[in-house]
């Protein structure tokens, strides 16, 4: 994943250096801290932004100072045929979900989600959208709300009661979030099952 971001961000920096060099200000990026791209000129930054969040990223740009700081949550998105709490707060997962082999026919199961790096924001929203293979969505969960103010990290479970599957092929589960600052939703996490043999 890393080399993607990557590579990603040396095909803009290719792309971008001879308009920094007409004297536009240039455009410093890090990622978790450390410096990963300098002189970028700034014109880019809206283009950045937008492949920042096609990556499942965010970014904060102070055009002041030329600093572009990219959040990158870790997510990690499990489909299973259950989730469930024990009386000691342990988590236990049941039968991880690979594929049904026959469509039309009513599925429940269960998307656990973690999330580390989350973005620190008052009011995180987060919601799970099951898209089907033709790219339509066939349903979205509620949508949860965070703090992450005082911590980063957290799971939560979102049950699928009796979706119907009705086209074979493969389905995606998104995960997707946005923050007070960021208004519109970003697929931040993803795992995939398939209907058929």
């Amino acid at each position: 994943m890393k080399k993607r971001w990557l590579s990603a961000l040396l095909v803009l920096t290719v792309a971008g250096v001879g308009s920094t060099a007409l004297g536009e200000g240039a455009m410093r990026i890090f990622l978790s801290g450390e410096r990963i791209v300098s002189d970028l000129p700034g014109s880019t930054a809206s283009s950045m932004e937008e492949l920042v969040n096609r990556l499942g990223g965010f970014t904060e740009y102070d055009q002041r100072s030329g600093k572009m700081e990219i959040i990158k949550p870790n997510v990690n998105v499990l489909v299973l045929e259950g989730v469930q709490q024990s009386r000691n707060k342990n988590v236990v997962f049941s039968n991880p979900i690979k594929g049904y082999s026959d469509k039309d026919v009513p599925r429940t199961f269960n998307v656990f989600v973690e999330v580390d790096e989350a973005p620190s924001a008052k009011d995180l929203r987060m919601q799970v959208v099951l898209i089907g293979p033709d790219g339509k969505e066939v349903e979205q969960s509620k949508v949860w709300k965070f703090s992450t103010q005082n911590g980063n990290s957290f799971y939560f479970s979102e049950p699928f009661v009796s979706t119907k599957l009705e086209q074979y092929g493969t389905y995606k589960v998104q995960v997707q979030m946005k923050t007070e600052k960021f208004d519109q939703y970003v697929t931040v996490g993803e795992n995939s099952f398939s209907v058929g043999r």
